[in-house]
């Protein structure tokens, strides 16, 4: 039997078929083509070669170290050191490197001490007296501790100690592709990662206002750690997960994080604990036993409140919450009284406002406050304004 079309063969490796550019002849234009790997860009193969868990932290402190303008953080995450999750030998190592920089400041100071006093007494101050004491040598003497000077000391981000290196430098500008492979190997290591580790990662990417996934990849695995959550870690965590993840979808989530709330009251202060109560308002998840469970706590540490924002959030968030124990209130009003000058427009308002639907008598702050009132009705609404009209003819 004759064919008259021959059969076509895939052949092997080194065919043309084979090739990653399809040919079916072998006089084609792709006949010399061959598949040649892109060349690693070494920019990012510390992270892809060596992205363990340790990498990955190193990282993430790298990048919440090099957030220069402190205006972009937000201001529940300030109090919040990612030196809390650095191991003793780099808490060492910064502080020695911040020894070594204050050494060599003092160094140059000295230095430039003892070129002033000698200009003092060069031949053209000696023939002109009055020359040591004119406006440009006590110019220059202050300019021994001029803003130079100054940007040298050290920075303080929070409760994290930043040395002039960390800080002086440029903000870190990360491409996308950084992003990418950053929470590429996120993703691959989740499993080897503690709930520290998940709340400075995360951290990390939520100062950067970045979400590659990474937040609702993580969910699954941060429930598992909730039994061996720490304080910090859970305020941390709570706050990024309840702003990035989708509202109403992981309401059983946040109730397991609800319920462990009692195992680290201990680690809480007052400040976080507005945080949480604020959290799981945002989310609409809200159960006044959690109030019941905090308020003896800040009661007993009502002394440390010198924040007239945090008193007025405090007593604004409570309210919300329903919370029925009226000494509670009342206390934080007679805390107020010693914070009368520190309060803004909305805080005050906030505080008043919440004080009144509690049916706590406000007389006595609304005449302490009498002047400024006035001088706050620029920065409010209509229905603000109502209020204050209503309440200073009641009294």
């Amino acid at each position: 039997m004759i064919f008259l079309n021959c059969k076509k063969y895939g052949g092997g490796v080194g065919r043309r078929l084979c090739m990653p550019n399809y040919s079916g002849s072998s006089d084609s234009i792709y006949k010399y083509k061959k598949f040649v790997l892109k060349k690693i860009n070494h920019k990012y193969e510390n992270v892809l070669l060596f992205g363990d868990v340790n990498k990955l932290r190193s990282t993430a402190i790298e990048l919440i170290r090099g957030m220069k303008n402190e205006d972009k953080i937000n201001r529940d995450q300030r109090n919040y050191s990612c030196k809390k999750y650095e191991g003793i030998e780099r808490k060492r190592k910064y502080q020695l490197e911040e020894k070594n920089i204050l050494d060599e400041e003092n160094e140059d100071d000295m230095m430039n001490n003892n070129e002033n006093v000698n200009n003092i007494y060069n031949d053209n101050n000696i023939n002109n007296d009055n020359n040591i004491y004119s406006d440009n040598n006590i110019n220059n003497d202050n300019n021994i501790n001029n803003d130079n000077n100054i940007n040298n000391n050290v920075n303080i981000y929070g409760k994290d100690i930043l040395t002039t290196c960390e800080k002086v430098t440029s903000p870190l500008t990360k491409k996308l592709s950084f992003w990418q492979i950053y929470s590429i190997r996120v993703k691959k290591n989740l499993h080897l990662l503690d709930a520290s580790d998940f709340a400075l990662i995360l951290q990390s990417f939520h100062l950067y206002n970045k979400d590659t996934g990474v937040y609702v990849a993580s969910v699954k695995c941060i429930e598992n750690k909730i039994p061996q959550m720490r304080g910090t870690s859970f305020v941390v965590l709570l706050n990024i997960l309840s702003k990035r993840l989708k509202k109403n979808n992981y309401n059983e989530f946040f109730e397991k994080m609800m319920n462990f709330i009692p195992n680290i009251l201990y680690e809480l202060n007052i400040k976080d604990m507005n945080n949480i109560l604020k959290s799981f308002y945002n989310l609409d998840i809200m159960n006044s036993k959690v109030c019941e469970i905090m308020y003896p706590k800040i009661l007993y540490n009502m002394d440390n409140i010198n924040d007239a924002h945090l008193l007025s959030s405090l007593c604004y968030i409570f309210y919300k919450y329903n919370f029925e124990h009226l000494h509670f209130f009342e206390c934080l009003k007679k805390k107020s009284l010693k914070l009368m000058n520190t309060f803004d427009a909305q805080d005050f308002y906030k505080f008043i406002f919440s004080l009144y639907k509690k049916n706590i008598c406000v007389k006595q702050i609304m005449e302490e406050k009498k002047n400024d009132i006035s001088a706050f009705k620029s920065f409010y609404n209509e229905e603000q304004k109502r209020f204050f009209s209503e309440i200073c003819n009641m009294n």
